[in-house]
């Protein structure tokens, strides 16, 4: 179930009252703060793969963004429903500064190996800011403070034992591993949701049955499509840029590069609201794509065409078949992939109020298909098709373990945008996003423009 418990800021308001010095910068401010603080997350992540697999990084997104969501908005006089803080605005704060100490707090109790780094550069971005010392330390504080009190209110959500021992099936169809380690988080399933009311409300329902006209479809395509040897350059170039493997941001991740790479015209508190949304319904997505997996446990590819029957399967097998990706070690349906692709583009299309928002995307630097250019669409579930057909193309998944996950992550999506981060009532849009939504500021849309490419269909 969704985590209810809404915790209460403890800065006593005596403290917050003593620094109320400075006035608040305004609501044109750039989001130079939530984009540096972004990007230094997706670098986090990339010195951290080997210990935090994509739903520990969807988390970790959720838990960044929301925690610069509710401090800026406290800062910003509360302009939307704040989702974990419940005390009132504070006036006097630098909201960059807020953001920052919000952000990078977060990030250090996350991932503490990197705290004393990123603490270095907490003070860095908050020297680089300008603002008086007064200024600085109350929005240090209560930065700070909302970001541990939420961190704290999370640690029973159930994400640190998720790492349960896993006893695989042994009939045909059950998912067997794909090293000698255990699968990836099988308790992951039962993590409390973030905004959905339950891990299980977007469930796609179970897989088609072996010997299913569905299952010999897919089947079929995913052996001819996806093996080592097989595909276009196209299609290689597709199942590479968004393999997003280890060293890279993750799937979860090239997501909120995405939105970082479309801030360039909002406020911060606009870009704290979009990075809410992204790592919110990625979190989200993880969560039930999880619960998913660990429900059916339906095996690989690479262990069904390698091992199938037409007694079993409806189909012959071909042993020594190989897919052109490494083959992850979780069950097969549906594709978490696929499902953080489809809650990205359902939270980034519920910001921006279209889907047909055209934009351009480029690989991860440390990815294979590094060098390689952008990709561009027209829409956000434009983009989300091509992410979950590229796992076709690398072998690794089915198409029904796909197009059901693209659906569910967009609703997922859709849902964090109508039920988390929404105007409070009688406040008024603001100036400047109002501005954006009548097409006047849409800068973003073509930040990733640099290398001009013909807008590709997925």
């Amino acid at each position: 179930m969704k985590l209810q418990a809404r915790w209460r800021h403890a800065l006593p308001a005596m403290a917050l009252g003593a620094f109320a010095t400075a006035a608040l910068p305004s609501a044109a401010q750039a989001s130079t703060a939530v984009i540096n603080t972004n990007q230094t997350l997706m670098n986090v992540i990339r010195a951290n793969t080997a210990t935090t697999p994509p739903p520990r990084v969807a988390r970790a997104m959720g838990m960044v963004g929301i925690s610069m969501f509710d401090a800026v908005n406290a800062a910003s006089g509360m302009i939307y429903t704040p989702y974990a803080y419940t005390g009132g605005a504070v006036s006097g704060l630098n909201r960059d500064a807020v953001a920052y100490a919000s952000g990078y707090t977060m990030m250090a109790s996350l991932f503490p190996s990197a705290a004393a780094t990123l603490n270095a550069e907490l003070n860095m971005r908050l020297d680089s800011l300008g603002i008086s010392a007064g200024t600085r330390a109350a929005s240090l504080a209560f930065g700070q403070g909302v970001a541990t009190d939420f961190f704290n209110a999370r640690l029973g959500d159930g994400s640190a034992t998720a790492n349960i021992p896993y006893t695989p099936g042994t009939n045909p169809g059950d998912f067997q591993p794909t090293n000698a380690n255990n699968p990836v988080l099988p308790g992951w399933k039962d993590v409390q949701t973030f905004s959905v009311m339950s891990n299980s409300q977007f469930d796609v329902g179970p897989p088609p049955a072996l010997g299913s006209q569905e299952f010999i479809d897919s089947y079929n395509q995913v052996k001819a499509l996806g093996c080592a040897t097989c595909g276009t350059a196209e299609q290689k170039l597709i199942a590479d840029f968004w393999a997003d493997e280890g060293g890279t941001f993750t799937p979860p991740g090239h997501w909120l590069d995405i939105a970082t790479n479309l801030m360039g015209g909002l406020s911060t508190m606009q870009a704290a609201r979009l990075t809410a949304m992204v790592g919110t319904a990625t979190a989200d997505a993880g969560i039930s794509a999880w619960y998913t997996k660990y429900t059916y446990n339906v095996w690989r590819p690479i262990t069904s065409i390698n091992n199938c029957t037409m007694a079993t399967c409806g189909v012959d097998g071909e042993p020594g078949w190989t897919p052109y990706l490494s083959t992850p070690n979780h069950p097969s349906y549906t594709s978490g992939h696929s499902t953080f692709s489809g809650a990205g583009a359902g939270a980034l299309a519920s910001f921006f109020g279209r889907d047909d928002f055209a934009f351009c995307t480029p690989p991860d630097p440390a990815s294979d298909a590094a060098g390689a250019g952008d990709r561009c669409f027209a829409g956000f579930s434009a983009a989300a098709a091509e992410a979950g057909i590229s796992r076709i193309y690398g072998g690794i998944h089915w198409e029904f373990d796909n197009t059901r996950a693209v659906n569910a992550g967009i609703g997922i999506g859709k849902y964090v945008g109508a039920n988390e981060f929404t105007l409070l009532s009688g406040v008024p849009e603001p100036s400047s996003w109002a501005m954006l939504i009548a097409g006047f500021g849409f800068t973003g849309a073509v930040m990733r423009r640099r290398k001009q490419m013909a807008s590709v269909s997925a």
